[in-house]
């Protein structure tokens, strides 16, 4: 399986409260030129699960409409920003059909994941609108291995 971490794009602080916050232009932006980046390299997704805060939705929704495929977004309290990573390997592993899934979401969620993904201690906090691919040779069980990170600021992809 490969499992592409997305962080939200720059969110604006207007918002009666933490929940409803919305992406910024420069959030939008950056989301954009993430999933062009994507769509250059011709990634697609079986699945894409956000959390459910609406800068996350709205950077999942961004993401998928750069890629030009119609895939659903589900929505999924796994990955609200202070969820703990157990709670999204399970989700994890129950898509059994999807090859490959992005997970859009918060830190630190984001960088707790990908540790317990990677089988490591710590991970470091992804930046906003930022990309990172992980491949899970035996599901999200095993330790995986990073492929490469996507820079919001340029979209050019760094293999690691």
């Amino acid at each position: 399986m490969r499992v592409t971490l997305i962080r939200h794009g720059e969110a604006g602080d207007d918002a009666p409260s933490d929940e409803q916050r919305a992406l910024t232009d420069k959030g939008r932006a950056d989301t954009r030129r993430v999933g062009r980046a994507l769509a250059r390299r011709r990634v697609r997704f079986d699945a894409v699960v956000s959390s459910p805060l609406v800068r996350a939705v709205q950077t999942a929704e961004i993401v998928v409409a750069a890629l030009g495929k119609r895939v659903r977004v589900t929505i999924s309290d796994s990955l609200v920003p202070e969820a703990r990573p157990g709670g999204a390997v399970a989700m994890l592993g129950s898509l059994t059909h999807a090859k490959s899934v992005a997970l859009v979401a918060h830190e630190p969620i984001l960088s707790r994941l990908a540790a317990a993904l990677l089988g490591v201690a710590r991970h470091p906090p992804l930046k906003k609108s930022e990309a990172l691919r992980i491949r899970l040779a035996d599901g999200p069980e095993r330790p995986g291995m990073l492929r490469w990170r996507i820079d919001p600021h340029t979209g050019r992809r760094k293999r690691l």
